[in-house]
C-alpha cells in the first residue's frame, strides 16, 4: 500500500520553496506560502488507504490555499483537521472564520476553496480525508459540521486515536488488513458524527466495538494493580454504561471481571518465575498483582495453571527453564 512523503528539506537550497510548492501542490493539493521562505520546515507522511487518506504534517509559519481551481477537481471527500500540537485560523467560501486548537477538530468540504493560517513557530496537524458514500447515515450531521471547529467529544477521541495508530502501523499492513483497519475507521466517525449513538442505540459497527474494547483493555493494564480498578470507574472515566461494557466484553467470551482476573493471574505468574522477585512472598506478590484477599487468589491461580502458586516458585527455583 503506498506510504508518501514530502519535506521542505528534500529539495536543492537555491530551488527549496519553488520545487516544494509543486510537489505539494500535486500531492497534497494545497498552494503552500511561507511566512519565511529561509527558514521554513515543512515534513508529511501520508498513508494511503482504501476509501481514506491519513497524513500527519509538521510546520512552520505559513499560509495555504485550496484554489478555486484545485478546488474543482477534489473528489466528494470531506477533510478532518486535527491539531496535535498547536492550531490555525481557517475560512471556507459560504462558511465564518474558524480557530482550531488541539482538543477540537475542524471538518472541511473537500471541494470548496479556503485559506488557512498558521501562525506558531511548530504546528502538527492530523489531516484524514474520507469519502462521504463512507458516511451513509450520517450526511446530516456531516452537514450541520461542515466549515465549523468541533470539540473532541469521547466519541471523536476515540475516533482520532484510532487513525493516528493506524497511520503509524500502515507500513506493515497488508492490503486486506488495510481494508479492513478502513472498515473500522469508518464505523468510528459515523459513530462520532453520531454522538455516539450508532453504539449505545443501534449497536452497530463491527470497527467501534473493536475500538472500544481495545481501548478499555489498554485502561485496564493501566490501572491493572490498583484497588480503584472497577466496573462503574472504567466506564465513568470513559463516559459509556456499565451495560455497554459488560456487552463488550461478552463479545470477547469473557466477562470484565474475568478478564481483569486473568490479566492480574498473567502478572502474578510472571513475577512468581522471575529469578529478580524471589526474595518475595507470594501474599506481597498477591497483593502487588492487585489480588486483595489471598485465599482467592491462590485458589484462582491453581485453576488456572494446575498448581499452587508454591509449587510454581518451587519448580522455576529448580528448573528456571521450567
Amino acid at each position: 500500500m503506498p506510504f508518501l512523503s514530502l519535506s521542505a528539506s528534500d529539495f536543492e537550497p537555491q530551488h527549496r520553496i519553488p520545487a516544494f510548492q509543486e510537489a505539494a501542490a500535486t500531492i497534497c493539493r494545497l498552494e503552500v506560502l511561507p511566512e519565511d521562505p529561509g527558514s521554513f520546515t515543512s515534513t508529511t507522511a501520508i498513508a494511503v488507504l482504501p476509501e481514506a487518506i491519513i497524513a500527519s504534517t509538521v510546520h512552520s509559519q505559513c499560509t495555504t490555499l485550496r484554489t478555486t481551481a484545485i478546488a474543482e477537481d477534489e473528489h466528494d471527500n470531506i477533510l478532518l483537521h486535527v491539531p496535535m500540537q498547536a492550531g490555525f485560523a481557517i475560512t471556507q467560501r459560504g462558511g465564518n472564520d474558524a480557530e482550531c486548537a488541539a482538543g477540537s477538530l475542524y471538518i472541511d468540504p473537500n471541494e470548496v476553496p479556503g485559506v488557512a493560517h498558521f501562525t506558531d513557530a511548530s504546528t502538527n496537524v492530523l489531516y484524514i480525508s474520507l469519502p462521504r458514500h463512507a458516511l451513509a447515515g450520517s450526511r446530516g450531521a456531516v452537514d450541520r459540521l461542515l466549515r465549523t471547529s468541533a470539540r473532541m467529544s469521547p466519541h471523536w477521541q476515540l475516533f482520532v486515536g484510532y487513525a493516528r495508530h493506524l497511520h503509524e502501523c500502515f507500513p506493515a499492513l497488508n492490503a486486506d488488513q488495510a481494508r479492513l483497519c478502513t472498515a473500522h475507521l469508518h464505523d468510528l466517525a459515523r459513530m462520532a458524527l453520531a454522538e455516539g449513538q450508532l453504539v449505545e442505540e443501534a449497536g452497530e459497527g463491527r470497527g467501534v466495538r473493536a475500538a472500544w474494547l481495545e481501548k478499555l483493555k489498554a485502561d485496564v493494564e493501566r490501572h491493572l494493580t490498583s484497588p480503584e480498578l472497577s466496573l462503574s470507574r472504567l466506564a465513568a472515566r470513559h463516559g459509556i454504561s456499565t451495560r455497554y461494557i459488560r456487552a463488550l466484553f461478552a463479545s470477547d467470551r469473557t466477562t470484565f471481571r474475568d478478564y481483569v482476573k486473568d490479566r492480574r493471574l498473567s502478572l502474578a505468574h510472571r513475577l512468581l518465575t522471575d529469578q529478580r522477585h524471589t526474595h518475595r512472598s507470594i501474599s506481597d506478590i498477591a497483593m502487588s498483582a492487585g489480588f486483595g484477599d489471598l485465599s482467592w487468589f491462590n485458589a484462582c491461580y491453581r485453576q488456572t495453571y494446575g498448581r499452587t502458586p508454591s509449587d510454581t516458585r518451587a519448580i522455576h527455583r529448580a528448573d528456571p527453564r521450567a
